[in-house]
């Protein structure tokens, strides 16, 4: 009987501990919507797009949380500055925003 209690007791401030130390994260969202001169992340697919923005993110120390990509490209617009119909959606710690926006990101 001792013995179960003083497991049960072990378990109890294992847990406690284990919960103390998890990190809290601040999530928030970062949109940027695509103009015909395209970010240098842009791959041939939305999935090779993600990635290369992901890895573009976690060589400048931002881990992205989320990545979404919505929208198609449907303009007809030949200026840099049109849009193509393309969003980026990109959830990171509140603390990584300054980095995100360097990338012409903006909160969401």
């Amino acid at each position: 009987m001792n013995r179960t209690i003083l497991f049960s007791i072990l378990l109890l401030f294992a847990g406690i501990l284990l919960n103390s130390c998890s990190k809290t994260v601040d999530p928030v969202w970062m949109i940027y919507e695509e103009e015909n001169c395209r970010p240098p992340w842009v791959g041939n697919t939305d999935y090779k797009t993600r990635k290369n923005l992901e890895a573009a993110l976690r060589a400048d120390g931002v881990i992205p949380l989320k990545i979404k990509i919505k929208g198609n490209r449907t303009n007809s617009c030949n200026d840099c500055f049109c849009l193509t119909g393309k969003t980026y959606f990109v959830q990171v710690d509140r603390s990584q925003m300054s980095y995100v926006y360097y990338y012409g990101f903006s909160a969401k």
